[in-house]
């Protein structure tokens, strides 16, 4: 796919902010165990090892569960996801029709860096100010 096929890519994004931790409804800092096609999709196997931000009903806890990446935005490293690497997620639970999670266009996909899980609790923490 080309640059004017793919547009412009949100899950690559490479910076983290406490306006973009506000509007989603989880943070996750998840390994990604398997990779599966199915259909149009794949379907990674993750194994969330923090969960800094769910929504008050939601069932997002640690352990497994599934990450569904449409073919399409794959193909347009949008976002780019490796086997075996360690990655912050940050979405909305509510998008999509498959069991766990769905990664879209406005999801946050980067890779896991030690030194963020500071940030992310002083995020956890800065919440409350959240609208």
């Amino acid at each position: 796919m080309d640059r004017e096929q793919c547009g412009k890519c949100w899950a690559g994004t490479r910076r983290l902010n406490l306006n973009k931790y506000c509007r989603r409804d989880y943070a996750i800092m998840s390994k990604v165990v398997e990779r599966e096609t199915v259909e149009d999709w794949v379907k990674f196997t993750m194994s969330v090892q923090a969960v800094y931000k769910r929504a008050r009903e939601s069932r997002l806890r640690r352990g497994n569960t599934f990450l569904w990446v449409h073919m399409k935005d794959l193909a347009c490293k949008c976002p780019k996801i490796k086997t075996n690497k360690s990655y912050l997620i940050l979405g909305k639970e509510k998008e999509g029709d498959h069991p766990g999670l769905t990664v879209s266009r406005r999801s946050i996909v980067i890779e896991w860096k030690d030194e963020w899980h500071r940030r992310m609790r002083r995020f956890q923490h800065r919440s409350r100010k959240c609208n």
